[in-house]
């Protein structure tokens, strides 16, 4: 997997500039970290380009804010992922209806949406998706506090998949000292990633 995490700086100051206020900035900030790439993505997967694919975060983004405040996640009725979901695709749905130039990923889409949100192949990507986008936020919340060049050594070796020969020839490492780094940050990352995971299918109260 490359670690490719959503951090469009225009989109998220948008977003932040429509949504947030100096009581829940913060809140904000958590949520568009947790879950802009993951929106993105699944708007991207629909065949949407990345500058509607943008637009789709941001819109989403205010569907959020209008929704989130007061809202209250009832874990008996299914993953906030689910409902996540459900949002973006009807977004992208509304943005091909609204005059997509592409006509036939416009029909095949379309048409795709009519047979719901049930499709394994469906469900499967956005496993996969939002994993990716716990990883790539647990990546994000350890790099602080990570030398740099053991960050962009582990990064190469244990998520980009790079050969141990190549990532020690180019950080200036031996292997030795990159299997310890890996060995330290690998047990970092899953701690972090886990935590992540948690806030994610449970996404906190804003006022």
């Amino acid at each position: 997997m490359t670690y490719r995490h959503f951090n469009n700086e225009s989109t998220r100051s948008s977003v932040l500039r429509a949504v947030a206020n100096t009581e829940n900035e913060a809140a904000w900030q958590r949520l568009f970290d947790l879950y802009a790439g993951f929106v993105f993505s699944i708007a991207r997967s629909k065949g949407l380009n990345a500058a509607d694919a943008d637009d789709i975060v941001q819109i989403v983004f205010a569907d959020l804010a209008r929704n989130l405040p007061g809202f209250r996640y009832d874990r008996g009725k299914g993953r906030f992922r689910a409902w996540l979901s459900s949002l973006v695709r009807w977004r992208v749905n509304d943005r091909l209806r609204s005059g997509m130039r592409d006509r036939n990923l416009k029909a095949s889409y379309l048409e795709e949406a009519k047979a719901g949100a049930g499709n394994p192949a469906d469900a499967a990507f956005e496993e996969r998706e939002w994993q990716a986008a716990a990883l790539e936020e647990a990546l994000r919340r350890i790099k602080p506090d990570v030398r740099p060049e053991h960050y962009a050594a582990f990064v190469a070796s244990a998520v980009e998949g790079q050969d141990t020969e190549t990532v020690a020839r180019l950080y200036g490492i031996t292997g030795d000292n990159l299997y310890q780094i890996r060995r330290r940050l690998s047990a970092k990352l899953r701690a972090t990633v886990g935590q992540v995971l948690e806030e994610m299918d449970a996404p906190p109260r804003i006022q």
